[in-house]
């Protein structure tokens, strides 16, 4: 279940009557009359100053003589949530209570078992499993239920961030998939948002979702609706309610697409589709207003209008212009999704891997088959146990061998807990077996531990007709480990998927953590390739990988942080940048929507001064040529593609021919930036020869500098100076003169550029 971190506890003045803590967001507000927290819209009703929300009374008990309460997960406005192992199976599970105090009120009884009694009705891998459900002595109610060792929607979304377009849709399919099953069942859950959506991800790194917390769900049928009349007629949260819940009209399935709708909305752009100051203008917004556009929310991004139509029409005011069912939601996204390419994201050790002994339906049904048998099992059990002992001591030979560093895969390696270790500098070498299934390829994932942190080089072979992509991971903290013990997550570092098939991939100057460092190594469709070919393998031919230690790195780029807009710093103005070229890719619409680690950003923020016009100053290495964009003109042709796809021409940049590059960089949202990537020709007829000596070869050394035409604005332009005369480069210095002056003709920074250059220099300032 989901984790809720306790937070810091808000600052109150004196009160005089009693006071309740919203679970959710520790708001402390009056105890009387407080339904909904006004600050996230938690449910808080059935709560009391005396509800224990902080520690829950129940820690160390043992309930039902068989669950052992491990430790508490979260908490709502019902119940707690813990985590708890199964004494006789040895299984973790998560189990519900409903708070003591709460058990005397037989509406909310009553509530907390439709809970139970609906959920364990649904079968479908997307929903969470329910396995048991009862009532303790006291009257307080349980209900036993899957473990999920992941994180729900709300705090991925807070930590990392907004979703890809493809990330989102692929979330968004799967929960209709679990509300069909619900919807077909008369089930609606009326409750859809990012809190109650947990997300687990799976060997190949691919999300894996679970709906959550249909305890307001309700019954299309007689006898489930008596049962929750008058109890949740009006339940929801606010940013998520569709209109007619907010008007408390009867429910039918299309409400459920809205909430899914609203939910989309917040994953791709960040924001909730309407906002305000409290819950109540939140839910008059959602029955009266249009909702806003994605460009209008979130400009920076490119999000395909095909994905805003299906998402605006489920956010339609009258149901009857949405979707007719969940499945027909469902198809529109699948078929957005079947134009886009593929994308990753952070990546958490299988589910398989960490959930070893977490229980199962199929494990509970085995254990009560197994009680009925257990007398005649018993001899058999004696021998088993002699055989797991061998088994056993296999699988630690195996083991111990597998703890080697080595110079070569061992198999099976495809999660960070069965990773190769790999030994730091040294080149080592696997295959890409056959596909583990239909539309999943054979993964290898290899660990290196580094003595440092440090900037690292990373290359990757190709190997014929497959396309490798590799990504790199580190762990999250130096124990390796989260929140009560529990495998940490393994935040990406960098996702390299730039080379076409049979090409390899490389990175340079990558900045990590001392530690382990996992590198995951798949094969899938390139960009350029028809989505959704069946994985390939070659067992036969090998590819070589390596980690080893980045050369030069003073004035280093911010390797992989310049790889987005929203995540590169800026530099000084007064220094220089050492960079290193990535894999050539072709510069097309494609390249800026779906980025690349081949393309790097480099951004200042100069003084304020309005005027004075920032320029750049790349300078190529020895061989190919580099493309550089300012990333301005980039943002405004994605906001002009948005508004008219057909008719918006992209921008083309400028190539370095015969040396260094000047040009002007226009001020955007979030500063002056460009981006920068190996120039590739377009042309079919290019010449092998010609396209030889144009591609840039990966890890080739380039410099950035920005300066103004202002005084005191000058001092990056000489620090790069003085690293070509340093790098014994005086042709390259003497040409980035030359441009600058070009550039910098009857300004103040040309004077103040020639006399830090010296007299020789500068007698020649006024040709």
């Amino acid at each position: 279940m989901a984790e809720r971190s306790p937070g810091s506890r808000r600052a109150i003045g004196v009160h005089e009557g009693p006071l309740i803590q919203c679970p959710k967001c520790l708001q402390r507000l009056d105890a009387e009359g407080a339904n909904y927290c006004p600050s996230c819209g938690e449910d808080l009703r059935g709560m009391t100053p005396t509800s224990d929300t902080l520690s829950g009374p129940w820690t160390g008990k043992i309930i039902e003589d068989r669950y052992k309460l491990i430790e508490k997960l979260g908490e709502g406005g019902m119940g707690t949530v813990y985590k708890v192992e199964h004494v006789r199976m040895g299984k973790v599970l998560a189990l519900k209570l409903l708070r003591p105090d709460l058990a005397i009120d037989k509406k909310l009884k009553q509530r907390f078992v439709q809970e139970a009694r609906v959920v364990s009705r649904l079968s479908h891998p997307n929903t969470i499993q329910v396995f048991d459900f009862g009532e303790l002595d006291d009257g307080s109610l349980y209900i036993a239920m899957e473990f999920l060792p992941g994180r729900d929607l709300m705090w991925t979304l807070r930590t990392h961030g907004p979703f890809s377009e493809e990330r989102a849709i692929h979330i968004g399919i799967q929960v209709l998939a679990s509300l069909s099953e619900a919807h077909e069942l008369g089930i609606i859950h009326r409750d859809i948002k990012p809190a109650n959506v947990m997300l687990l991800r799976r060997k190949d790194g691919g999300d894996t979702v679970k709906v959550l917390d249909f305890g307001i769900a309700k019954l299309n049928e007689g006898e489930g609706r008596k049962h929750i009349t008058g109890i949740a007629d009006f339940v929801g949260t606010p940013a998520y309610m569709s209109p007619e819940q907010a008007r408390g009209e009867e429910l039918d399935a299309r409400s459920d697409l809205y909430s899914v709708a609203a939910m989309l909305f917040e994953l791709v752009t960040g924001s909730i589709v309407f906002d305000g100051p409290t819950p109540m203008s939140i839910v008059t917004k959602h029955m009266t207003e249009p909702p806003p556009r994605f460009a209008a929310v979130a400009p920076e991004k490119v999000i395909s209008p095909a994905f805003e139509a299906v998402v605006r029409k489920a956010l339609s005011k009258d149901r009857a212009d949405r979707y007719p069912s969940a499945d027909a939601m469902r198809e529109a996204l699948e078929k957005v999704r079947r134009d886009i390419a593929s994308t990753h994201s952070d990546y958490t050790p299988s589910h398989e891997y960490n959930t070893a002994l977490v229980a199962s339906r199929e494990d509970f049904d085995r254990f009560e088959r197994s009680l009925r048998r257990n007398r005649v099992l018993l001899p058999i059990a004696a021998v088993t146990l002699l055989a797991a002992a061998g088994v056993g001591g296999w699988q630690l030979l195996a083991r111990s061998q597998a703890d080697r560093v080595r110079t070569a895969e061992l198999e099976p390696n495809d999660d960070p807990g069965r990773a190769t270790k790999i030994p730091f500098g040294a080149e080592v070498t696997g295959t890409i077996g056959v596909a583990t299934s239909a539309d999943r390829s054979d993964v290898d994932v290899y660990e290196v531990t580094l003595p440092t942190a440090q900037a690292v080089t990373i290359e990757l072979s190709g190997v014929p007709d497959l396309n490798l992509v590799l990504t790199a991971h580190e762990m999250a903290d130096a124990t390796g480990t989260g929140a009560g013990g529990k495998p940490a997550t393994l935040p990406t570092l960098v996702t390299l998927d730039d080379g076409r098939v049979g090409a390899g991939e490389r990175v340079d100057g990558l900045k990590v953590k001392a530690g382990a460092l996992f590198l995951r190594i798949q094969e899938r469709p390139h960009a350029s390739e028809p989505p959704g070919r069946p994985p390939r393998s070659n067992p036969n031919l090998p590819y070589t990988l390596v980690v080893r230690p980045t050369g030069k790195t003073d004035r280093l780029e911010d390797e992989p942080r310049n790889d987005t807009v929203d995540t590169v710093a800026a530099q000084p103005m007064d220094r220089a940048i050492r960079a290193f070229t990535g894999t050539a890719i072709l510069a097309d619409e494609a390249a800026f929507e779906r980025g690349a680690s081949a393309v790097d950003l480099f951004k200042v923020q100069p003084a304020a001064n309005p005027q004075a016009r920032v320029f750049a100053a790349v300078v190529p290495p020895a061989q190919g040529r580099l493309l550089v964009l300012d990333e301005a003109a980039v943002t405004a042709w994605r906001a002009a593609a948005t508004a008219r796809p057909r008719g918006a021409a992209r921008p083309e940049g400028e190539v370095t021919r015969d040396g260094p590059l000047v040009l002007p960089v226009q001020e955007g949202r979030a500063g002056y930036i460009i981006r920068v990537q190996p120039y590739f020709p377009g042309a079919k007829d290019v010449d092998p020869a010609e396209l030889l000596r144009e591609v840039t070869p990966p890890g080739s050394e380039y410099y950035v500098a920005f300066f103004t035409d202002q005084a005191g604005g000058v001092e990056g332009l000489v620090d790069l100076l003085s690293v070509l005369e340093a790098d014994q480069h005086p042709d390259v210095a003497r040409k980035l003169v030359d441009a600058a002056r070009k550039t910098l003709k009857g300004t103040p920074a040309l004077t103040e550029l020639n006399g830090k250059l010296g007299t020789t220099l500068a007698a020649d300032a006024v040709r």
